[in-house]
């Protein structure tokens, strides 16, 4: 059934929009007028697609397409839990994506699920669904769904799915908050210094310089550093994003990203952190679809491409081609050097014992615990030392502002 979206007046006068599906726009303009609503535009989605797929509108129209399908991480996750509590209370899962779609704002995601709706009701599965919307639904979502139709644990796995979107949305909330403080702290406090050196400096050093005497060393920079602001202020920003521009250019090619993805995990203190990020997404996901029923060697495969870490990912694709031969997979995940003896020695416990996804949900919990202990460890000590710098910097300034004027006055006297 085709899909439109409309502009309507409401009986207040108040302009509302929305999508609804019917056989025509006749019918669907009959249904706002039955809703209450007066029809004021109203076409086909499809005809969006289209238009972006016209001659000279293909590079905007794919850039206008990602930011008007922006889903949020957490719309995504509350989806999946309304999902999963519908489906395990034994309503149809047709019935459940429709209960689901009246209770979305989200008008891209609001699409999406009425063509999956539309798909299930012509006989495809909700993961053959899904996997036609690569943009909402990733490769470990739609093979989650995959394994929980083909076992009959959709809800089982809906909600192992849900628990795994809601814990990376609040971890990565809370780290996002914790970090905050300092960084607005740090942008405050460059704008601070750059109005100074930039406004009030020059005019209180005029002074000194019509006084034709000499001056401290420590005016003398700072009136240096104000005259090179101000007159190549335009050449520092210029530079800025000319390297900005240039590492994007390097970065995003393969060579390039594996030698960036390398570097973040050999960094001083930041390294050890994200290393542990990157060991606790491996974790997480590779439980989660173990519970899934999905094979060991599907599941390494999918991990691959949701660590988002090239070098790590090399790792386990090596792991991928060890399990295929016969080998554990501790053995080929403790060849890599990149994980601790201490995951492998779970991960060994798990193989052993055969709960090999619950250690990894345990690796997962204890390593995202101690990232975000350390992180509001990290933050505690980067405040003062935030406060400390702009002290020093600020004190710089009236000490180079006050040497000359002390001068002045010793001469007066």
């Amino acid at each position: 059934m085709p899909v439109y979206e409309y502009k309507a007046l409401d009986s207040k006068g108040k302009r509302v929009s929305g999508i609804l599906d019917a056989e025509s726009p006749r019918l669907a303009r009959a249904r706002l007028r039955s809703d209450g609503l007066y029809p004021v535009e109203i076409h086909s989605s499809s005809q969006v697609e289209v238009a972006l797929q016209e001659p000279g509108m293909a590079s905007r129209g794919l850039q206008m397409g990602r930011f008007l399908r922006r889903v949020k991480p957490q719309d995504r996750a509350a989806l999946t839990r309304q999902l999963a509590t519908l489906v395990g209370a034994g309503i149809p899962l047709v019935s459940a994506l429709d209960t689901v779609i009246q209770q979305i704002s989200n008008n891209a995601l609001r699409r999406a699920l009425v063509d999956i709706r539309e798909e299930v009701m012509g006989g495809s599965s909700l993961a053959d669904a899904m996997g036609n919307h690569r943009w909402l639904f990733s490769e470990l979502y739609v093979n989650m769904v995959h394994a929980g139709e083909s076992s009959g644990a959709l809800e089982a796995v809906l909600h192992r799915l849900a628990d795994l979107l809601e814990r990376t949305v609040k971890l990565r909330n809370r780290v996002q908050a914790a970090l905050f403080y300092p960084i607005t702290m740090m942008g405050i406090g460059i704008v601070v210094l750059a109005f100074l050196l930039t406004y009030v400096v020059p005019i209180v050093t005029r002074l000194f310089a019509e006084a034709k005497q000499r001056l401290p060393r420590p005016t003398v920079i700072l009136i240096g550093t104000s005259d090179f602001l101000i007159h190549w202020c335009w050449a520092l920003l210029l530079a800025a994003l000319m390297a900005t521009l240039l590492v994007h250019r390097i970065l995003v090619t393969p060579g390039g990203k594996l030698w960036w993805d390398k570097l973040k995990l050999r960094l001083p203190m930041a390294g050890s952190l994200y290393r542990r990020l990157v060991i606790a997404r491996f974790s997480r996901t590779l439980g989660v679809l173990l519970q899934g029923g999905l094979p060991l060697t599907s599941s390494l495969a999918i991990v691959q491409h949701v660590i988002d870490n090239s070098y790590m990912a090399q790792h386990v694709e090596k792991a991928i081609q060890d399990v295929n031969e016969g080998e554990d997979l501790t053995v080929s995940l403790e060849r890599s050097k990149s994980f601790p003896p201490m995951v492998i020695q779970m991960i060994s416990a798990g193989e052993r014992s055969g709960t090999m996804e619950e250690m990894l949900l345990r690796i997962a919990e204890a390593y995202e615990d101690e990232v975000e202990t350390r992180i509001a460890a990290l933050t505690s000590l980067l405040e003062p030392f935030l406060i400390l710098v702009m002290g020093l910097m600020v004190g710089f300034i009236v000490l180079a502002i006050l040497l000359p004027i002390l001068q002045m006055s010793r001469l007066l006297g």
